[in-house]
């Protein structure tokens, strides 16, 4: 589990280093402090461990951004040091231009080993890493680190070789949840198209709502998959009762492209494709994505991402935008039940949010000219004495949301 992060020249972190829960934190804070950045930071750093390209070209307009992620698992840990190029596209996200990286893994009473070497290429050859017969040079520097004791070049450990294969799982199954990624479900499309060449194949730029569709859509055609069936359950009408039932209509279509080869011949291609038609069912009405209410989209983007998607974090911006205090205090428990199989980070405006977690969970957010973004545990921003104040006024039946809202934590919500 991801252990520290430090993020250096970041939007308005200068220099932020969280140490994070290994289940659930929670940032507090003002607007502007720097809760949404330290999430997007994250992502970010996803980025540099997932792909193997970036959008190249764009240098003139690009930041330098350098990040350190620490691992700490059972017997060992792994760091990551990380220099990144990126830009800011007119939706506010970050372009991933060019990225260079240091592996550092340590083992106790074990050498310690570091690589330089893309983690993305972990994506491309892991199946390989284990076979000597494999000799491309990537994966000849992949399978050789360099020994920082004994100062040569050795064969990877099997034991940094798990850790390698933990990193990478972890970055790859990285989910943000943002509540203005689901504003006005009116511009959701009311259907999808997707390429049907043996296997089903997921579109290559669905964003917002048209990727959340999907995802349902993929979820429930899995085979086995338990987590869409709780899914059902808690959203269906034995649950929460958001919605009583959700079908995905297949219309089987295709389309015919057209290239131009060398000579000026036509060559001609005809792709079958499969219309995907999302209907839910309220009541007696059956409707379509951009009939939903926005709390209605938003409560069931959020449920989503937390129970059903394979992740291994979650990022959760602002669960609280558009559900109504009954239906938060539900979804505040499965955050909870569910930080113990995924690390969950989460920002927040909200004094309710904090009634249902621990002052361990939360981190208070400020700004400082000198040194932007600062986040510590609400711990270490208390004296003894304050700390000790919480404590008792916890036990006597308050709450943490009300001791925020009455000043003790600092800015009020």
């Amino acid at each position: 589990m991801l252990k520290r992060i430090v993020i250096e020249n970041y939007r308005s972190c200068l220099r932020t280093s969280i140490d994070l829960h290994p289940n659930l934190s929670v940032l507090i804070g003002p607007n502007g402090s720097g809760k949404t950045n330290i999430l997007q930071s994250i992502m970010l750093l996803s980025q540099v461990a997932r792909q193997p390209e970036h959008a190249r070209g764009m240098r003139g307009i690009t930041t330098k951004s350098r990040m350190k992620a620490m691992f700490e698992w059972a017997h060992s840990s792994t760091e990551l040091n990380a220099s990144m190029d990126a830009y800011t596209n007119e939706f506010n996200h970050d372009i991933l231009v060019d990225s260079r990286q240091k592996w550092l893994f340590k083992k106790k009473n074990e050498r310690e080993f570091i690589s330089g070497l893309p983690l993305a290429i972990y994506h491309q050859f892991h199946p390989h890493l284990s076979q000597t017969n494999i000799l491309t040079d990537e994966l000849i520097r992949f399978r050789h680190f360099w020994s920082v004791k004994h100062r040569a070049t050795e064969v990877m450990p099997k034991w940094a070789q798990r850790d390698l294969g933990r990193v990478a799982r972890y970055w790859s199954g990285i989910r943000y949840y943002g509540a203005s990624q689901f504003t006005n479900p009116g511009s959701c499309p009311t259907s999808f198209e997707i390429e049907r060449e043996g296997n089903l194949r997921g579109p290559h730029r669905m964003s917002g709502h048209a990727k959340f569709l999907y995802g349902m859509y993929s979820a429930k055609r899995a085979n086995s998959n338990r987590n869409y069936d709780d899914f059902m359950e808690i959203v269906g009408p034995k649950g929460l009762s958001l919605i009583d039932d959700l079908t995905f209509r297949e219309v089987k279509s295709s389309s015919t492209e057209y290239s131009v080869r060398v000579g000026g011949k036509v060559e001609r291609r005809r792709r079958e494709n499969l219309l995907v038609i999302p209907q839910f069912k309220i009541g007696r009405q059956t409707l379509s994505p951009n009939q939903l209410s926005e709390g209605t989209f938003k409560t069931l983007a959020l449920l989503f991402h937390i129970i059903t998607e394979d992740s291994t974090a979650l990022l959760i911006e602002e669960p609280e935008v558009c559900v109504h205090q009954g239906l938060l205090s539900s979804i505040l428990e499965l955050v909870k039940s569910y930080s113990n199989h995924k690390q969950m980070i989460m920002s927040t405006h909200s004094d309710y949010v904090l009634d249902h977690v621990r002052p361990d969970n939360v981190y208070r957010v400020g700004l400082q000219k000198a040194h932007g973004t600062i986040a510590r545990p609400i711990r270490k921003t208390m004296t003894s004495k304050e700390f000790a104040a919480l404590r008792d006024y916890l036990e006597r039946d308050g709450n943490l949301g009300e001791y925020w809202r009455e000043g003790g934590l600092g800015d009020r919500p």
